[in-house]
């Protein structure tokens, strides 16, 4: 689901990471905007851009319309285009790795749809991915 860095230093970002990186490349769009240009549920895209955002690959700016209103604009980073670059960039295991994206994509879209149908399995699965996030950022 989160994209990563290796210790080789490249990135690996997830096809829906690359198109939300695509979505926003060239101008500044809101949550609700990117979803459907994308189109995924705004629900499952707010993490998504949450996690970029925590890798510095987009960048949120709130516009104000009125005195008592305003909108929050999300657009890519110099870093999110290198790494966007990086990830569509022709190489000889760019069909691997659009392979494992894609299994790990549909593994995780299948773990979704099986917490969704059980409370004890959702707060298992809940617990582990906080415990990965922990460890995953104890470790840097």
């Amino acid at each position: 689901m989160s994209s990563s860095n290796t210790s080789n230093g490249s990135i690996h970002l997830n096809r829906w990471e690359i198109q939300i990186l695509k979505c926003i490349k060239t101008s500044s769009k809101t949550e609700k905007k990117i979803a459907k240009e994308v189109a995924i549920d705004i629900s499952v895209i707010s993490p998504l851009i949450t996690n970029l955002m925590l890798q510095g690959f987009v960048e949120r700016t709130r516009k104000r319309r009125m005195h008592f209103s305003s909108k929050e604009y999300f657009s890519t980073t110099i870093e999110g285009l290198a790494a966007l670059e990086e990830a569509t960039r022709g190489t000889s295991n760019a069909f691997w790795n659009q392979l494992t994206s894609i299994l790990k994509d549909h593994g995780e879209r299948m773990l979704v749809e099986w917490s969704n149908k059980s409370l004890p399995f959702k707060i298992t699965l809940g617990a582990i991915n906080m415990t990965y996030r922990l460890a995953k950022n104890h470790s840097r």
